[in-house]
C-alpha cells in the first residue's frame, strides 16, 4: 500500500514478467508488486531448467520448455493479455513507493504514448547504503539509415512531465494492441532483443517516451545474477545480436559517445 492508502485502480493493466533460472529474484519482485498492488493481474513465463515455484497464489504462471527464450516467452504472455495496457518488467525490477502505475497510465493516455518508461535505480540488496545512489537515466534516440545504426542521447520533445524518444528501459507501460500489431518481440531472439524491438517500434511509428515521475528499483541478487547456470546463457549475446544486425542490414554502429564500430565489433561487445 502507498503510505497506508488503498491501492489505486489499475484493473486495465496486466504485469508481464519473463523469468529464467532466478527463483529468489522473481519471487522477490512479485512480493514487492503485491505490497503496493495486491490485486493487479500478474503473468509470469518461466522456462527455467527446474520450474520455478511461485509463492504468490494469485500470480498466473506459464511454464514453458527449457530455454524457450526471452522473446518467445514475452510473446506467449502478450497473447494472454486482456487489458488495454500491460506493464513489461524484468524479473529483477522491484516496485517501491515511487512505482505509481496510475500516474504512469495517465501520462501515457494524456499524451498519446504507445510506450512509456520511468526512472530505474540500481540497488544492491546487500548494501543498502548504495540505495538510490545510482540512477540509470536511460533514454535514447536511434537512427537507421544506409546500413548505419546510430544511438544518440537526446529527445524529440521534453517537458517537466516526460520526454519523447526512441528507446527506453525494459521497464515500461504499453498499449497492448500497438505492440501486438508489430508482432511483439522476434521469437528468434532468446536474448539481445532490446534494440531490435525498439527499431521495429520506431519503423511502425509508435510513440515512445520516458517520465522521471515513476520509479522502480533494479535489484541484483548476486548469488543468482552471477550464477553459472544463469551466466552461461547470458554469454550467448553475440549469437543472437548477429540475427537482428543481419535482419536490419546494419554494417556499422555509431555509439552514443560518437565512436563508430563495425557490425562485427558491435556484435562481439559486452552489454545489450
Amino acid at each position: 500500500m502507498f503510505f497506508g492508502k488503498q491501492a489505486p485502480d489499475v484493473r486495465d493493466i496486466t504485469v508481464l514478467i519473463k523469468t529464467f533460472q532466478r527463483p529468489k529474484t522473481v519471487n522477490g519482485a512479485i512480493k514487492k508488486i503485491r505490497q503496493f498492488y495486491p490485486d493487479i493481474r500478474i503473468l509470469v513465463a518461466d522456462d527455467s531448467q527446474v520450474p520455478t515455484a511461485i509463492a504468490d497464489d494469485k500470480t498466473e504462471v506459464h511454464y514453458l520448455p527449457f530455454d524457450t527464450g526471452l522473446s518467445k516467452g514475452r510473446n506467449h504472455l502478450l497473447e494472454q493479455v486482456e487489458t488495454e495496457f500491460f506493464l513489461l518488467m524484468d524479473d529483477d525490477h522491484f516496485f517501491c513507493r515511487g512505482t505509481h502505475l496510475d500516474r504512469m497510465r495517465d501520462i501515457l493516455k494524456n499524451h498519446d504514448f504507445d510506450i512509456l518508461s520511468g526512472l530505474v535505480f540500481e540497488r544492491s540488496k546487500s548494501k543498502r547504503d548504495f540505495y538510490r545512489k545510482r540512477l540509470i537515466d536511460f533514454y535514447l534516440n536511434i537512427k537507421l539509415e544506409d546500413g548505419t545504426l546510430e544511438f544518440c542521447d537526446g529527445f524529440h520533445e521534453k517537458t517537466d512531465e516526460f520526454v519523447t524518444c526512441d528507446l527506453v528501459h525494459n521497464f515500461f507501460l504499453a498499449r497492448t494492441e500497438p505492440v501486438r500489431s508489430i508482432g511483439g518481440w522476434d521469437d528468434q531472439l532468446k536474448i539481445a532483443e532490446h534494440a531490435d524491438f525498439f527499431i521495429r517500434a520506431k519503423v511502425a511509428g509508435m510513440k515512445v517516451g520516458y517520465t522521471p515521475h515513476i520509479r522502480v528499483d533494479h535489484v541484483h541478487l548476486k548469488e543468482e545474477r552471477f550464477s553459472t547456470n544463469y551466466m552461461a546463457f547470458r554469454k550467448r549475446m553475440p549469437e543472437f545480436r548477429s540475427i537482428w544486425i543481419e535482419k536490419h542490414g546494419i554494417k556499422q554502429v555509431v555509439r552514443r559517445d560518437g565512436s563508430v564500430m563495425s557490425s562485427r565489433e558491435f556484435i562481439e561487445q559486452k552489454g545489450w
